[in-house]
């Protein structure tokens, strides 16, 4: 799973812990006390080993260099635990360790469950999110407007505003002239009123479309009425300008 480099003084009694790492699918390598090389590119996490030749000042050095080299979990390992090392413990924790402990039967899961976490977490499986395009057109009827692609808000008249509704209730639809008109003006008689619909969907257009002579959104469907097209793939070949 993970390579861990264990800084060890060969003269030091060996710590047998590391075949438990094994076990649980790590790889170790084994560095010099004091040889911060270019080996540490290959290592996951670091271990040192404190020993009775080894010095304070020695891991303390370790420890800063390793940590202006490398974002890896590095943790220190005592032979006693006792007064003395409580004070130790403090100066590597200061200097950048991630964590000093004494030697214990279940040292090696521990180390390696904290590894797993902080390896997730520094290298997260890669997740390709997909933001949700804006609505073409949003209605607003607390303003009687509409926001056309989540950028521009349009302002509208009343009936303006109701026509706009009605298609975009029934958008990719295509409404009647009758239809249409019945909505606005209900049971109110007129002469033409394919005339006074057309009327205000020229002022519609002229307010919401971009190019009013060839509206992408308010389609004129030829022989019956209109439709809002919020679908893009519209098929243009049955619509015409009014």
């Amino acid at each position: 799973m993970y390579t861990i480099g264990i800084f060890r003084d060969p003269s030091q009694p060996v710590l047998d812990y590391t075949k438990d790492f094994a076990s649980l699918g790590h790889e170790i390598t084994f560095l010099k006390v004091g040889d911060v090389s270019s080996e540490l590119g290959n290592v996951d996490a670091v271990i040192i080993e404190e020993s009775v030749v080894t010095d304070l000042s020695c891991i303390c050095k370790n420890i800063l260099e390793l940590r202006m080299r490398l974002n890896k979990l590095i943790w220190v390992l005592l032979i006693d635990n006792n007064e003395e090392a409580k004070t130790k413990k403090k100066i590597y924790l200061q200097l950048g360790a991630d964590g000093v402990s004494t030697h214990e039967e279940e040292f090696a899961l521990q180390f390696s469950n904290i590894l797993n976490r902080i390896e997730k977490k520094e290298f997260p499986t890669n997740v390709q999110t997909v933001s949700s395009p804006l609505p073409p057109l949003e209605l607003l009827p607390e303003n009687l407007s509409v926001l056309r692609e989540g950028k521009v808000e349009i302002s509208l008249t009343k009936l303006e505003f109701k026509v706009l509704e009605l298609l975009f209730n029934r958008h990719d639809k295509a409404l009647t002239y009758e239809e249409i008109y019945q909505h606005i003006w209900a049971n109110e008689s007129a002469e033409k009123k394919e005339y006074r619909v057309s009327n205000i969907i020229f002022h519609l257009r002229g307010k919401i479309e971009e190019d009013p002579t060839t509206p992408k959104f308010i389609k004129t469907v030829r022989t019956i009425g209109y439709k809002l097209a919020l679908d893009q793939q519209v098929n243009n070949s049955s619509m015409t300008n009014a």
